[in-house]
Formats: structure tokens, sequence, C-alpha cells
């Protein structure tokens, strides 16, 4: 098993990466039904925890009661008071906001990254992604994580004896929000390949010490078509505007 991590020392290393890129005022901020928003630097993104946490209020913040810089925003990330909250799920938009997105390549989707590592493999999905049925086609085992799981799906709860058994592992950027991150990443063997999937996962570098081999986020390079979409309530799957693509740790191809 892996060196065991605290979720804040996790969220700590992420937001000293943010910090050391250049500042920038958060320009706006949008809040829309599963996804929320920061423009500074760039136009960042993260998934709402209220989305996917039933019986929590939808956080609608007041522009005037945020920080007015970015890099002031994302230090939030690390404050436990804020854990498994929307108001982490701003703080990451922030991140998102001024890390760079890795340089230009081809478009580099998680669902073909996970379909090309999971083929003859023995698979762990943390969360229901909608490739789930792509990969159980290919991989040799799969079993998908979830809190509240569907038919097919394995109780979150068995992770402790599912993820030492994964040869590939992808978990969802928002674990880094819900605080659940360190936990799974202590299951998860040392060979193990680890990937993070989705709208929130931030290009901080610190996050392949921490026992991650691929970032699989998204940049955005058309925000107009992107907070248009929040705004009306879509969610990552089919947003216009955003483009997804894949960071290795060095040394790693993918």
């Amino acid at each position: 098993m892996r060196t065991p991590l605290a979720q804040n020392d996790i969220l700590q290393a992420v937001v000293r990466d943010a910090l050391a890129a250049e500042d920038a005022p958060v320009a706006d901020v949008t809040v829309g039904t599963c996804l929320a928003a920061v423009s500074a630097r760039y136009c960042g993104l993260a998934s709402l925890v209220s989305h996917i946490a039933p019986g929590l209020a939808r956080l609608q913040p007041r522009r005037d009661a945020l920080p007015q810089s970015a890099r002031e925003l994302a230090a939030t990330l690390a404050d436990p008071g804020v854990a498994n909250t929307d108001a982490a799920s701003l703080a990451m938009a922030a991140v998102n906001a001024l890390l760079p997105p890795p340089p230009e390549g081809p478009e580099h989707p998680g669902q073909s990254l996970m379909v090309d590592r999971g083929r003859g493999k023995n698979v762990a999905v943390v969360g229901h992604f909608p490739f789930v049925g792509a990969l159980r086609e290919v991989c040799a085992t799969l079993w998908v994580l979830e809190k509240r799981p569907r038919p097919g799906d394995t109780d979150a709860s068995k992770a402790p004896e599912v993820l030492p058994q994964a040869d590939v592992v992808a978990v969802t950027g928002t674990t880094l929000v819900n605080g659940t991150l360190a936990d799974i990443l202590r299951h998860c063997r040392e060979d193990a390949f680890v990937v993070m999937l989705g709208p929130t996962t931030p290009y901080a570098p610190s996050l392949f010490s921490c026992g991650i081999d691929v970032l699989a986020g998204c940049a955005v390079p058309d925000p107009a078509a992107a907070l248009a979409g929040i705004r009306a309530g879509s969610c990552f799957k089919g947003l216009s505007g955003v483009r997804q693509t894949a960071w290795a740790r060095p040394g790693l191809e993918v």
C-alpha cells in the first residue's frame, strides 16, 4: 500500500501550486446546478459538492463577499471549515483559474485513457462515470465504487477491500473537495496506475508526488460558451467550450 497522506496535506500542496502562479483578480463567479466557475487568469471549473451530496444546500455566493483575488479564494481550499461544501468547490475553481493547462496537444478525454489502460486489467472506478459501460467491455474485472450504488456497482464502503486488488484506479477530482481522496490513495497499491478525472481536476504538479499518475482534467478555450452552459444548468458531459486533456507525471507517456 502507499504511504498514508492526510487530506489537508494534499490540499495544502495543491494550494501551494496555485499560489506559485501569477495572481489575477476574480473577474466573475458563476454557479450553476452542477458546476461552479471562476474567471481569473483562466476560466476554472469545479463540480459542486451540493450536486453529489443530497440534502446539502447549494451555495449562492455574494460577489462582494468573496475574496477579490484568485489567490485569496484558492487559499481557502485548505481551510478545514469549507471541506465537503460548495465553498470548497469555489476554492477549487479558483485554483483551476490560476493553474495553466498542460501544453497544447491532442485532445485526450479520460474515457479513452481509461479504456486503453484498463484493457485486460482489474480496474476500480471511484464514482459512476459515463464511460463505465465501455470500460466493462474491455477490462478483466471492473468495480464501480459508489456511495449511492446502482445495479452492478459496489458500495463505496468496500473500498478498503477492492482497491488493493486494482491494477488501474480512476478517481474523480471531486474527491479533493469532498474529503475522500486521502483515504482512497491509502488503499491503492504502490504499483497501481491512478488517474484523476473530471472538470474539478487541477493541473497541480504536487499531485504526482501524492500518488496520481495522470491528471485528466479540462481547459476552457471558449469561456463564454462554457459559462452559458453552466448558467443553463448543464453538467460537464456535453458542456460546450471545454477541451479535455491529460497531463502525465514526468517520465510517463499517455
